[in-house]
């Protein structure tokens, strides 16, 4: 078991390393295959020469850094005011569905919350006495202010549930009920003591969710700056160049991308290490603080906005899907058809089975190999030192994927798919989705795996005499409900999966994800809204299907409540 999840490991780094090293040879001039054998720095001046590149990449450092330290900020405001009320256990109700809408999906709804003839508008047009929709950008606006506001509404709720997970390895009451002896405000407790241990904690997400933000390409093109787009969105344009000479310049903008991240992380490491000298004074000094009603009025508001945007897009996609008329300033529609359905399924059904088919068997591969990675790490533990230290390695090289931009090492992935003919196959895509599926079902299971009684097994061993049927009938079991669950998750990063499919299919496999970000350039608000529909949905049936299978099994052609 050890060999196969080291194996299994290795295999997953090396790809992600050979496709990284594949992408920086032709930023340099060095593409055999179309006839680049010798090193040199033209792609870098042509980079150079780029018209608004300062634009380009300052707008993406903007947008991601902004939104990832306004998204963590929100999150810990709202674990400290919502811990121990009723706001907490409705965030626990609240962050399945809104983990599962694919940023996609919700970046449409929010279109058409936010555009000139959208729903805001029509809302303030009778006290504005707008006959028209009103002149404001606020769709693809040139500060990408639109693009920060959709990655806030997205990454909170992520931060949030990696938070409440680290906070149950806190004595959390314990720490409250001694500040709150002390005198100090439980607000000023939770920024002073818990904050800093919970932050360290967290650190790690929080940079995965600055590199994604950094570089995210479709809801880029949906919602960010068009005349200039943001960085990432302008590298794909030029992999996607026909000409072929723009593959060394696109390879030449991936390690420059590669580069913007890696600066990000380090002004993220500057602003912890001033913000520790700065504040040392504050947290020591005694001050018991006030407002803190405020600051906890605040996050709740701050929480219940998040809802009402995110319930919002969800019900104008649905609106939107079946319009036939809305004229503007009129609040309601004026008629409703299914000609926008009727018009769009035949077109949907093959992406529609295409992303089924790569979701299910990247998820569930996903799974399989995070299972047999953390049972060979549970073993370890009672092994030797090396065993537990290479394990330790295994579980922190699941990041990586995540903390490098995707176009950085997809291009150089692209280019072995082709030397090995493999590219445009339905398989070859639900491996690419592999590469960031298996990290999120692995992070998912770990924190169940790691707190699973042994016990549990050992007497299963001793009363069947079998390792295999004390696994599979007892251990994953009890461990059920996880299981579903990171399949879930694995399903639902599947379905959200862009670029990889971009890569990977060579155009030849489609997805709903695909085909709503091509859509999403045109005028058919219908057919847009229909094919976002179904992306959203599509996670959240799967959830709803996991919750089912947790809580009931077939006997008899008969549903039985399942106990275990």
């Amino acid at each position: 078991m050890h060999l196969a999840a080291t194996l299994v490991a290795v295999l997953f780094f090396a790809v992600v390393l050979l496709g990284t090293v594949s992408a920086v040879l032709p930023a340099f001039g060095y593409l055999p295959v179309l006839g680049m054998t010798t090193l040199s720095f033209a792609p870098w001046l042509q980079l150079w020469e780029t018209p608004g590149l300062a634009e380009m990449l300052w707008w993406s450092f903007f947008s991601g850094v902004g939104a990832t330290l306004v998204s963590m900020l929100l999150a810990l405001a709202f674990v400290s005011a919502a811990w121990g009320s009723r706001f907490w256990h409705q965030a626990e109700r609240w962050l399945s569905p809104i983990m599962a809408t694919p940023h996609l999906a919700l970046s449409v709804g929010l279109i058409f919350m936010i555009m000139p003839s959208g729903i805001l508008a029509r809302g303030l047009s009778p006290f504005m006495d707008w006959q028209g929709p009103p002149d404001w950008h606020t769709v693809q606006d040139p500060w990408a202010l639109s693009l920060t506001a959709l990655l806030i509404l997205k990454e909170t709720p992520f931060l949030i549930l990696m938070l409440m997970v680290s906070i149950r390895q806190l004595p959390v009451r314990e720490i409250l009920r001694t500040g709150l002896g002390l005198g100090y405000q439980s607000w000023t407790v939770w920024v002073k003591l818990i904050w800093p241990q919970l932050y360290s904690r967290t650190r790690l997400s929080m940079l995965t969710v600055l590199v994604f933000s950094l570089s995210v390409v479709d809801i880029a093109i949906v919602l960010g700056p068009a005349t200039p787009p943001t960085f990432a969105v302008q590298v794909l344009n030029w992999f996607q160049n026909p000409d072929l000479e723009f593959q060394a310049l696109a390879s030449a903008g991936s390690v420059l991308l590669l580069l913007l991240v890696l600066a990000a992380i380090a002004l993220i490491i500057v602003l912890e290490k001033l913000a520790s000298s700065l504040l040392r004074g504050w947290l020591t000094s005694g001050y018991r603080g006030a407002g803190g009603c405020f600051w906890s009025a605040l996050s709740i508001i701050s929480w219940k906005t998040l809802l009402v945007v995110f319930t919002g897009s969800s019900i104008m996609l649905l609106i939107w899907s079946f319009v036939w008329r809305w004229r503007f300033p009129a609040f309601f529609p004026q008629s409703w058809s299914l000609k926008g359905w009727e018009r769009a399924w035949p077109r949907l059904l093959e992406p529609l089975e295409m992303a089924l088919l790569i979701g299910v068997v990247s998820a569930f591969l996903a799974l399989i190999f995070s299972v047999l990675i953390l049972e060979a790490g549970r073993k370890s533990q009672t092994e030797s030192p090396f065993l537990r230290k290479m394990h330790r390695l295994i579980g922190r090289a699941m990041y990586l994927p995540l903390l490098l931009p995707q176009l950085t090492f997809l291009f150089g992935i692209q280019v072995w798919l082709i030397r090995s003919n493999a590219e445009g196959h339905w398989l070859s895509v639900a491996l690419m989705h592999l590469l960031f599926v298996l990290p999120y079902c692995y992070l998912s299971l770990s924190g169940p795996w790691r707190h699973y009684d042994d016990r549990h097994t050992a007497q299963a061993l001793m009363l069947s005499g079998s390792s295999v049927r004390a696994f599979f009938q007892v251990k994953c079991l009890i461990l059920l409900k996880p299981l579903l669950a990171s399949f879930a998750l694995g399903f639902a990063v599947s379905i959200a999966q862009y670029l990889p499919t971009l890569f990977a299919g060579a155009g030849r496999i489609t997805t709903v994800t695909t085909e709503t970000v091509a859509l999403a350039s045109g005028g058919n608000r219908k057919i847009m809204a229909v094919y976002a529909l179904v992306q959203m949905l599509l996670p959240m049936l799967m959830y709803g299907l996991m919750v089912l299978l947790s809580a009931w099994r077939i006997k008899s052609w008969r549903p039985i409540r399942r106990w275990v």
